[in-house]
């Protein structure tokens, strides 16, 4: 058993922000100056009154529970396929220097055929999805999917507000984005064997922005300014929201990435999904003029969106083309 040290104090600052506004459009201004204040911030918030109705939320959920409790062998016939969709086996993600996460996980992204051109010309992260032979699974993945789709669309606009840009600055960049959504099944902590291996090693997120719906067990934990640790409260009928490094490096860190990982203290299985909200493969990610100055000069090289994620991607996990022997 790894030895971790106790959970960190629950962040009971961490903003609750309504997002009402979304559907009446009032008061709009106001949530992006909340949204601008948080990001200042931790870069982290939970989001209430999102509008995605409760059982689209927990049909999903159990949908993941559904796969993740089949025998390992049952999961190993969706293993992720050259397009990075599909079952994850425990092991697969594995930060340099760290031990392999105490998670395994299931890809959907965007569905394209197999002749769409992007999908031809091997852009990486573009395909279609794979779908276990599973009774109740697709259509509420698929209506998640979705929904959170269309709610991180318009929280880019609000993004954008609260940066006073155009409020489309950021969804000219969504018309094929490289989206993902990923079901995540967590190990207790103590099932590990080394203190190196906890359920997700401390990183920053890859992409713009990240939409999280946990269960109620815990886990998720932000690193502070001060190097310090906060547990993530878990708040039913809210999503956690927080930033990556792509919305990073378009605002000169005005809004910067923050660190967090995951332990699952608990003696139960964790399940949560996150989606991570890519953009096109190709946006050109430089930084926004109003977030530099003679005194704050741009801090990153411009970078292709999908390249820069794929390369992240390619660095912690195992990219190569599953054949029939691997399968399971």
């Amino acid at each position: 058993m790894s030895n971790v040290t106790a959970a960190p104090p629950t962040g009971k600052n961490l903003p609750i922000i309504d997002m009402s506004s979304l559907q009446t459009g009032i008061g709009i201004k106001e949530l992006a100056g909340k949204v601008n204040e948080a990001c200042k911030g931790t870069s982290f918030f939970l989001v209430a009154n999102h509008g995605i109705p409760e059982n689209i939320i927990d049909s999903a959920m159990q949908a993941s529970r559904l796969f993740f409790e089949q025998p390992i062998e049952a999961r190993m016939k969706s293993l992720k396929d050259e397009f990075h969709r599909g079952y994850l086996p425990f092991g697969t993600t594995q930060y340099p220097g760290q031990g392999p996460d105490l998670k395994d996980t299931f890809d959907v992204g965007i569905d394209l055929p197999l002749d769409d051109p992007q999908v031809k010309a091997g852009l990486p992260l573009h395909g279609p999805n794979q779908w276990p032979d599973l009774e109740n699974f697709r259509t509420p993945v698929e209506t998640y999917f979705m929904a959170i789709h269309q709610l991180g669309l318009q929280l880019l606009e609000v993004f954008a507000l609260s940066l006073n840009i155009d409020r489309q600055f950021f969804t000219q960049y969504y018309t094929k984005p490289t989206v993902l959504m990923r079901m995540m099944h967590y190990l207790p902590q103590s099932s590990s064997l080394s203190s190196n291996s906890i359920g997700a090693t401390a990183h920053t997120d890859f992409g713009l922005m990240t939409i999280l719906n946990q269960d109620n067990l815990g886990g998720l934990e932000i690193q502070l300014l001060d190097g310090s640790w906060i547990s993530a409260p878990s708040i039913p009928g809210t999503f956690v929201v927080n930033i990556g490094q792509l919305m990073a490096r378009w605002t000169n860190d005005v809004y910067k990435a923050t660190t967090h990982r995951v332990i699952n203290r608990s003696n139960k299985e964790r399940y949560s999904i996150p989606f991570f909200f890519n953009p096109n493969h190709y946006a050109k990610v430089q930084c926004i003029p109003s977030c530099q100055s003679p005194e704050r000069p741009p801090k990153y090289s411009d970078v292709l969106a999908g390249e820069h994620i794929a390369n992240l991607v390619a660095k912690n996990q195992d990219f190569a083309k599953p054949t029939k022997d691997n399968r399971g």
